[in-house]
Formats: C-alpha cells, sequence, structure tokens
C-alpha cells in the first residue's frame, strides 16, 4: 500500500498568505499606510476588520504639499479602509544619508 505524500505547510512564505492574514501579523507592531491622495501615516496598528478599517495608536500622518510635508503626531485614529492605497510592515523607512 502507497503512503499519502505529505503536504508541507509554507507558513513563513508571505507569498503563500491571504492579505488579511499577513495584516493579522502586522497587529501590535508598526506598519506604513499610504493613502490614496497626498497623505501618509506610520503607526502601530491596534486592529482591522475586513474592510481594511484600521485603529492605529502613536501615529504621524505625512501630508505632503506644494510647500513640502506636514507632519503631524495623533495618540490614535481609526482609518477608513476605502482611502488605503498599500501598507507596508514595518514602518517608514529610514532616510539614507
Amino acid at each position: 500500500m502507497l503512503a499519502a505524500p505529505k503536504t508541507v505547510e509554507l507558513k513563513e512564505n508571505p507569498s503563500k498568505l491571504l492579505p488579511s492574514e499577513l495584516i493579522d501579523k502586522c497587529v501590535g507592531s508598526r506598519i506604513w499606510v499610504i493613502m490614496k491622495g497626498d497623505r501618509e501615516l506610520v503607526g502601530i496598528l491596534r486592529g482591522f476588520d475586513v474592510y481594511v478599517n484600521m485603529v492605529l495608536e502613536d501615529v504621524t500622518e505625512y501630508e505632503i504639499t506644494s510647500e513640502g510635508t506636514k507632519e503631524k503626531h495623533l495618540d490614535q485614529i481609526l482609518l477608513n479602509g476605502n482611502n488605503v492605497a498599500m501598507l507596508v510592515p514595518g514602518g517608514m523607512p529610514k532616510p539614507s544619508d
């Protein structure tokens, strides 16, 4: 009798995760949210729902204007998922010198 082939679960390979599973792994850590339009936010992801509405804490909001980038700090924010263009785990990259 032939044994059934072993299946390997690729839990650590991000390309095999559903988007909601990847976002769930980011809860409690810093995330960079790039919005449709001229706003970006960096904060700690506290929770989200199926519509990617998110609760962020310790948030820095960046607004890109013709005069430059305006920065604003917020303690907590409820973000509407309809306006999210991209999520980047780990927060905003450090500027290179």
